[in-house]
Parts: structure tokens; C-alpha cells; sequence
């Protein structure tokens, strides 16, 4: 008996998010800030996230229609969200409206979404960037697409064990 799985989701489990989403697809990684998002995109193989941009929000039905086009230009099939939890792993209003934006882009765009503990990656990436001699000015223009390639890669990884 096929089981039918509901691909109109959230989730924060990854085995739940690798039962909906279509492999050897393109999946979008998402590091959503309040003023920039940071945009990663998966080979078409879904195993290498690679850095796409990051947009600076404007209204939500503009930021709406940049994700838009590049889901559709790249043929996305699924989103994977940086969760900015406390150190302690509880929820605090970064990580709520996070959420809350993630619902928003559910019920635009009707794909798969997970919700990735993100944790330390904004600290991990800048110390990557510093050790690697990355200008402080370069620093501040890609930390966000940074962070969101950091995001897609760690649940990509997780992913294939």
C-alpha cells in the first residue's frame, strides 16, 4: 500500500524532510534576517550547497517575488530554513519570526520546508572568513549568502547518513 505523504509541510525532523522531498533535486537554503535573506542553492544532485546571493528585504510581497523567480529559475523543490535558536535550544523571538516568515513562505510557494538549527553558524562563517583573510567590507556583503550555503550544506550532509 503507497503511503501518501503531505509534501505541504514544516518540519524540524530530517527524516521527515527527506520522505517529502524529491532527491537529485535543487534544494534553497535560507538564512532569513530582518533585513537581508542569504540565499545558498544545491547542485542539481542535492549534495553540494553553493552560495547564490542574498537579497535586502523591502515589503514582504517583494521579497515574496525575488524568492519566486529564483525557486522557479532554478527549479526548486524544497526549502531548508536557518532556525537561530538560543544556546539553550529554546525559541526566542529571532527564532519565532523565523518561523512565522517560514509559514508565510509555505503557503506562497506550496514546497517542503525544514527548519535547520543554525546554531553558531553566523560565528563559525565569520571566524572561516577572518582566518581565511576575507577584508572586513567583503565580510559584511556575504555573510549572509554565507551562512545560508552553511545552513543547506549541514542538513545536506545530515541528510546522507
Amino acid at each position: 500500500m503507497n503511503q501518501i505523504i503531505n509534501t505541504n509541510t514544516i518540519t524540524h525532523d530530517i527524516n521527515n524532510f527527506k520522505a517529502v522531498f524529491s532527491q537529485d533535486r535543487k534544494i534553497i537554503g535560507l538564512d532569513v534576517g530582518k533585513k537581508t535573506i542569504g540565499i545558498a542553492i544545491s547542485d542539481p544532485i542535492s549534495k553540494i550547497a553553493l552560495t547564490h546571493k542574498t537579497i535586502f528585504r523591502k515589503k514582504l510581497k517583494e521579497d515574496l517575488q525575488m524568492l519566486q523567480e529564483i525557486i522557479n529559475d532554478n527549479t526548486v523543490v524544497s526549502i531548508v530554513i536557518g532556525l537561530p535558536l538560543n544556546k539553550d535550544g529554546t525559541k526566542g523571538p529571532i527564532a519565532q519570526s523565523v518561523i512565522t516568515f517560514s509559514h508565510i513562505l509555505l503557503k506562497a510557494f506550496k514546497l517542503p520546508i525544514l527548519l535547520w538549527d543554525e546554531r553558531f553558524s553566523t560565528i563559525g562563517i565569520l571566524r572561516e572568513m577572518k582566518l581565511a583573510g576575507v577584508k572586513k567590507k567583503n565580510i559584511e556583503n556575504k555573510i549572509d549568502s554565507a551562512s545560508a550555503t552553511w545552513i543547506l550544506q549541514s542538513a545536506l550532509d545530515s541528510m546522507k547518513e
